[in-house]
C-alpha cells in the first residue's frame, strides 16, 4: 500500500510547485520512497511504503515505449495468469521481479480500456496516453484502495489517494456538499450504492470497479465487472461448493500475506475474524500479532471468551486494546486524518488505539474479517423461497431447527429464558410477516387471503401477531414497513436480479466508505489494511453458492462454518450471537457529555456562516435531536449521536483552515 497523486493541464499551463504541495500533503504514504516524473504539462508522483514482497522492486511511475505514463498503488493477485497471457516469452526470473506498474502498462497495451475486466487485486491506477491525449484511471472492485479526483473541463484533471492532496490546489474549492452531509446524518448510506460524490462539491471519488477516462473536453466513467458466473457450473454438490470455498478463501488470505514484515490481525471472537486468524496461522503458517478490543463493562459487546478460545488453539502474540481516554482528542485526530466525518459506528478511541499498537509492533499488514457476513451470506432468502413455493412442511421443519440454535439476545435480554415454543413462534412469524407484507404491498388481496389461510392450516399458527389481524393495525404495519424501505434505490450496475445482493449488501456506501477509512488510518500509521473477504474471486463464488447451504439450518454462513470444522473451536464456529457496540459507545458519550455539548454549540454557531438558511435549519435540527437524546439518562439511541459529533468537529476544522 502506497499513495499516488498527479495533475494534467489541458490549457497549456506548466507543472510547477503545485505537485510538491500535493505530495507534501500525503508524504506519510511514502516512508520508503517518493518518485516524481513530469514534463511541462503533466506530473505523476508515487509515494511508496514497502509491504508486499515485490513492492521494493516496483518502479512507479513509469513511461513505456509508446509514451504511456502509469502510476499505481497496486497489489495484483492474478499476476501469474496475466504474465502468461501478456508476456509469455518473458523469462521466469524477469517475470518474478516485474513490477505491478509495468504489468498494468502491459495490460493496457493488450486490452486498452477493457483492462479492468481482467484485473484481480487491490489497486488504484492512473495512465496518461500521450498519443490520445487521454487520462485513464481504474479502481479495484471493492474500494480497497482510494482514488479521488477533480476535473475542470478544458483546464485540468488532478488525482490523489487522499482528499487533502487535492485541497492544496488553488483551483480546487473546499465548498461543502450539503446533500452528502444530509445523507450522512440520515444514516441512509447503508442502503445506497456507493456514489462518486464526497463531502466536497468539486472533489469526487472513483467508485469501485469503475474505469474513468478524461480528455480536455470529455469525461466518462463506466462500470467494469462482468461476473461470468457460468464458469462455476461444474459445482453441483454441497461438498464441491465447500471445497471451492476453502480453496478460494485460502488464496484470498495468501495473497494478502506477501510480506517480510510482521502481520497483525483483528481477533474479535466473531466467526469472520476468527476464521481469518486461524486460517492464516494454522493453514498458512503465518505468525500473527492479534488484537482484541477490550469492551470493559459493556457486557453486550464483550467477546473476550470467544477470542480466548482461538488463542488456546495456536501460538499468537496477543494484545487487548483499551480505548483512548480522551474522546474529543481522538475525534479531532480522526476527522483531520480522514478529511471528512467518520462513518464507523465504534468511536475512534478504539480504532486509533489499535493503530498505535500495530505501529509499535512493526507490522505492515493488518488482516481483518471486514464484512464477511455480507460476502458469505446468511441465505435468508431460502426460507422465503420455501414460502413462495408453498412448501409449508419444509418451512415448518426448518424454523424448528432454527429455533433450537438461534440467539437473539442482542434484541431480547430474556431470550435465553424463553421456552423453545416461544422462540419458534417468534422466528416463524418473522419470516411469514415479511412474506405476507410483501404480498399486501403488491395489493394481491386474493392471494393474501388464500395463502394466509393455507399457512394457518399448515403451520398451526397465525402468521401475524394477534394485533395485526385488526385492519387498522395491519395497514399501519404495512405503512411502517414501506417507510423503513424508503432509502432503497435501484442501481445501474447491470447485475441480474438474483445478483442484486452484491450491490445491496456489499457495494453500498456505508460499508465501502468504512473500507476507505480503514485504508486511510492504516496509511497514516504505516501499514496496509487487508480484507480477505473482499477478494473478487471469493465474492463471485459466494454469489453462486446455494442459499440453502448458506442458511445452514439457521446458523448462516454455512460454507465458512463447514470449512473451519477442524480448525475452530465449536463455541466460536457455531456461534450465532452478535456483539452490540451500542453500549460502549453510549458509555463514552455519557462520560464526555459536557465536552460534546460545547462542541455542538460551536458547530451550531457556524451553520449560518457555512450553509444557506434552509440548510442550516435542517442541520441544526439534527444537533438538537442529538442533544435531546444525550439528556435522556436511559436513551437507547444515544449511539446515533456519533455522526453529529464527527460532523461538528469536521465543520470546526474547515472553519479553522
Amino acid at each position: 500500500m502506497s499513495g499516488i497523486c498527479g495533475i494534467v493541464y489541458f490549457d497549456g499551463r506548466k507543472v510547477q510547485e503545485e505537485l510538491q504541495a500535493m505530495t507534501c500533503a500525503i508524504q506519510h504514504r511514502g516512508s520508503d520512497r517518493i518518485r516524481v516524473i513530469k514534463n511541462e504539462n503533466i506530473g505523476f508522483v508515487h509515494l511508496q511504503l514497502n509491504v508486499s514482497v515485490n513492492t521494493a522492486t516496483d518502479s512507479s511511475p513509469i513511461v513505456d515505449k509508446n509514451g504511456v505514463w502509469c502510476v499505481a498503488d497496486a497489489r495484483i493477485d492474478n499476476r501469474a495468469a496475466l504474465l502468461t497471457q501478456l508476456l509469455p516469452s518473458l523469462p521466469s526470473s524477469e517475470a518474478a521481479s516485474l513490477g505491478n506498474t509495468a504489468l498494468l502498462l502491459a495490460a493496457y497495451a493488450h486490452w486498452g480500456e477493457e483492462m479492468l475486466f481482467h484485473l484481480i487485486g487491490d489497486f488504484a491506477f492512473v495512465l496518461w496516453d500521450e498519443s490520445r491525449q487521454k487520462l485513464i484511471a481504474g479502481r479495484d472492485h471493492c474500494a480497497a484502495r482510494p482514488l479521488y479526483y477533480c476535473y475542470q473541463p478544458g483546464s485540468f484533471v488532478a488525482f490523489a489517494s487522499e482528499i487533502k492532496s487535492l485541497l492544496t490546489l488553488p483551483e480546487v474549492s473546499n465548498e461543502f456538499n450539503f446533500d452528502k452531509i444530509h445523507r450522512y446524518l440520515e444514516w441512509a448510506s447503508s442502503l445506497r450504492p456507493y456514489r462518486a460524490e464526497t463531502f466536497y462539491k468539486n472533489i469526487h471519488s472513483l467508485p469501485p470497479a469503475h474505469l474513468l477516462t478524461v480528455e480536455a473536453h470529455a469525461f466518462k466513467s463506466r462500470f467494469c465487472w462482468n461476473l461470468k458466473l457460468e464458469r462455476f457450473a461444474y459445482l453441483r454438490t454441497d461438498e464441491e461448493f465447500i471445497e471451492a470455498f476453502k480453496t478460494t478463501f485460502l488464496e484470498a488470505i495468501r495473497c494478502r500475506l506477501q510480506t517480510s514484515y510482521p502481520v497483525s490481525a483483528h481477533l474479535s471472537g466473531g466467526l469472520d475474524s476468527s476464521s481469518v486468524c486461524a486460517t492464516a496461522h494454522h493453514l498458512l503458517g503465518q505468525e500473527l500479532h492479534t488484537l482484541h478490543f477490550d469492551m470493559g463493562e459493556a457486557k453486550q459487546a464483550e467477546e473476550k471468551r470467544f477470542a480466548e478460545r482461538i488463542l488456546q488453539w495456536g501460538i499468537y502474540q496477543h494484545q487487548y486494546i483499551s480505548p483512548m481516554t480522551d474522546l474529543m482528542a481522538s475525534v479531532q485526530t480522526l476527522v483531520t486524518l480522514l478529511d471528512r466525518p467518520d462513518h464507523f459506528t465504534l468511536l475512534p478511541t478504539y480504532h486509533l488505539a489499535a493503530a498505535e499498537a500495530i505501529k509499535k509492533q512493526g507490522s505492515r499488514i493488518l488482516l481483518t474479517g471486514h464484512d464477511g457476513d455480507s460476502v458469505v451470506g446468511y441465505g435468508k432468502t431460502y426460507p422465503m423461497r420455501l414460502l413462495q413455493s408453498q412448501r409449508w412442511g419444509e418451512f415448518k421443519e426448518l424454523m424448528k431447527q432454527y429455533a433450537q440454535i438461534a440467539d437473539f439476545s442482542h434484541r431480547f435480554e430474556q431470550w435465553p429464558e424463553w421456552p423453545l415454543s416461544k422462540r419458534y413462534a417468534f422466528i416463524l412469524r418473522s419470516y411469514t410477516q415479511r412474506y405476507f407484507v410483501k404480498i399486501a404491498k403488491n395489493k394481491e388481496w386474493k392471494r393474501l387471503t388464500k395463502e394466509g389461510w393455507e399457512s394457518v392450516k399448515a403451520l398451526k399458527m397465525l402468521p401475524f401477531g394477534v394485533n395485526a389481524l385488526l385492519l387498522y393495525g395491519g395497514l399501519n404495519w404495512i405503512r411502517k414497513y414501506k417507510k423503513k424501505q424508503k432509502f432503497i434505490v435501484e442501481t445501474d450496475y447491470g447485475f441480474l436480479p438474483e445478483q442484486a445482493h452484491l450491490v445491496a449488501d456489499i457495494l453500498h456506501e456505508g460499508m465501502l466508505e468504512g473500507t476507505e477509512e480503514f485504508e486511510q488510518i492504516a496509511a497514516h500509521y504505516g501499514y496496509e489494511a487487508a480484507h480477505p473477504f473482499y477478494d473478487k474471486r471469493l465474492i463471485e463464488l459466494c454469489l453462486v453458492i446455494p442459499d440453502r447451504l448458506k442458511f445452514d439450518r439457521g446458523y448462516g454462513r454455512g460454507p465458512l462454518r463447514a470449512m473451519m470444522k477442524e480448525i475452530l473451536h465449536d463455541e466460536v464456529r457455531l456461534r450465532t450471537s452478535k456483539a452490540l457496540m451500542n453500549q460502549p459507545v453510549k458509555m463514552q458519550i455519557s462520560q464526555h457529555q459536557r465536552e460534546i455539548t460545547g462542541l455542538f454549540g460551536q458547530a451550531r454557531q457556524l451553520l449560518p456562516l457555512l450553509f444557506t438558511e434552509t440548510q442550516a435549519l435542517i442541520l441544526d435540527g439534527y444537533f438538537k435531536r442529538a442533544l435531546k437524546e444525550m439528556a435522556k439518562k436511559s436513551s437507547d439511541s444515544i449511539h446515533l449521536c456519533v455522526r453529529e459529533i464527527h460532523l461538528a468537529q469536521w465543520l470546526l476544522n474547515q472553519k479553522r483552515s
